[in-house]
């Protein structure tokens, strides 16, 4: 029996860099630079954002050296559908009579979009360190949007302070996530929704908690591999219940904030306003987002050709106050005085399809399916940044059926759908639940940084 162990003396071994090289540090500083100049705008046609300016001189030289990225074969329908949206908006402009200076604004915004795209394609190459270097960047932008809402903090955390809190600490599960301790992500997301509980952010509490039932780990593959037909039912199977699981948060999300107004948890203000919409006869959703309907009438009467970029109309308007009024969410059905009466949507999705015609609504519905696909890509995937991913998709799916779309949004659009063909073009690998593994080996900290951060 040996008495002493053969023990080496030196120095420790030297930590490997974060960044290999110069160049790799230089291209994620650019990246993170692009992404932030998003936080300036200039007003030309319309709003202009910094990164798009910065695209002028940038894109010419990533197309020269880079530019194979952009066109993969797996872009070629967003590609194809990008320029049947540019179509039908330059074909509902010329129809309708649209004023140059909206015709200019409609046609830029498709542009831009994907000019964006093409540029995010070749500086994120599906790289998972680059996705954070530009989610980081999307913190930066969030956090100077907050600063000129200073004394109205609930305003603040609304605009920038609740997103950019979000995905930093989102970041910060994924490490967590990245060592299989699934109990300490829950913690995170949940303290992340009773955050926004109660600073009265309700979209915010829904998408949190969706997020983080879809990233609960659930019907592991034991033993040796399933055939074709068997690996499918399961997998049906597992989608039927990451369903289940993500309509329980929406309950569970929707009753708490019900439970929080009866019982005064909220400022007057806010709770009366949650009030008015809950006791509408469409529900708090509708309550929340009335321009839906709208949109949706909208684009009943030109489902083809749609009504061309920022098309004025005052029906629309009134239509909006008499459905608040008709179904019980205002006392009033007299509209709103506004000088220029554009159609309301708020919504990626409806906005396109009433300005551009069906050939913009297309394309979003191509990105509405292609992002929920990714989202439950994910649960089989298993990346190491699967809490953050997940937040960032189930909010962009928020976005496309309620939120506008423009200025900075555009190039996080592109960001997002190419983080959803990422996850899709990855092959799902055999996972093998821990009772049949040997002990899962300790890893150093550094280590699993940089495995979860693809470097």
């Amino acid at each position: 029996m040996p008495i002493a162990r053969e023990t080496s003396f030196g120095r420790r071994p030297r930590r490997a860099p974060l960044w290999p090289t110069l160049e790799a540090f230089l291209s994620d500083a650019g990246l993170f630079v692009l992404g932030a100049a998003g936080a300036y705008s200039v007003n030309l046609v319309g709003s202009l954002p910094g990164d798009e300016i910065l695209l002028a001189p940038l894109l010419p030289v990533l197309l020269l050296t880079k530019g194979r990225r952009a066109f993969n074969s797996q872009y070629m329908w967003f590609y194809i559908l990008m320029g049947a949206w540019l179509f039908g908006t330059i074909v509902a402009d010329s129809y309708f009579g649209i004023p140059a200076v909206s015709r200019m604004k409609g046609v830029a915004r498709v542009v831009f979009f994907a000019l964006d795209f093409i540029a995010l394609a070749i500086c994120l190459n599906n790289r998972p360190r680059r996705m954070v270097v530009f989610a980081l960047s999307i913190v930066a932008v969030m956090l100077f949007i907050a600063r000129q809402f200073r004394g109205e903090f609930l305003t603040q955390w609304k605009f920038g302070l609740a997103s950019s809190i979000l995905i930093l600490s989102l970041l910060a599960s994924s490490y967590f996530y990245a060592r299989r301790r699934y109990w300490i992500c829950i913690l995170i997301s949940l303290a992340l929704a009773a955050s926004n509980f109660v600073f009265a952010f309700r979209s915010q509490v829904v998408i949190v908690l969706v997020s983080a039932a879809l990233t609960i780990p659930l019907l592991d593959r034991r033993g040796p591999s399933l055939g074709g037909r068997r690996a499918r039912g399961r997998n049906s199977l597992k989608v039927v219940a990451l369903l289940a699981l993500a309509g329980g948060a929406v309950y569970l999300a929707s009753q708490a904030i019900k439970f929080g107004v009866d019982r005064g948890f909220f400022e007057e203000g806010v709770a009366q306003k949650f009030q008015s919409q809950s006791e509408g006869k469409l529900g708090v959703l509708f309550g929340g987002r009335p321009e839906t309907l709208v949109a949706i009438q909208a684009i009943r009467d030109s489902p083809i050709l749609g009504h061309g970029s920022f098309a004025i109309d005052q029906r629309y308007l009134s239509l909006k106050q008499d459905i608040q009024y008709e179904y019980g969410y205002t006392d009033t059905d007299n509209p709103e005085d506004i000088e220029n009466p554009t159609i309301p949507t708020h919504s990626h999705l409806t906005m396109a399809w009433v300005e551009s015609g069906i050939f913009g609504g297309l394309l979003w519905i191509y990105v509405l399916v292609l992002t929920v696909r990714a989202v439950f890509r994910i649960n089989l995937l298993r990346p190491a940044l699967a809490p953050l991913y997940c937040y960032l998709l189930v909010n962009f799916i928020w976005d496309i059926l309620y939120s506008p779309f423009g200025n900075v949004n555009r190039i996080w659009g592109a960001y997002l759908i190419l983080m959803s063909y990422g996850l899709l073009n990855t092959p799902v690998r055999e996972i093998v639940p821990t009772t049949m593994q040997r002990r899962t080996p300790y890893y150093p900290r550094r280590i699993v940084i940089r495995r979860y951060l693809g470097t």
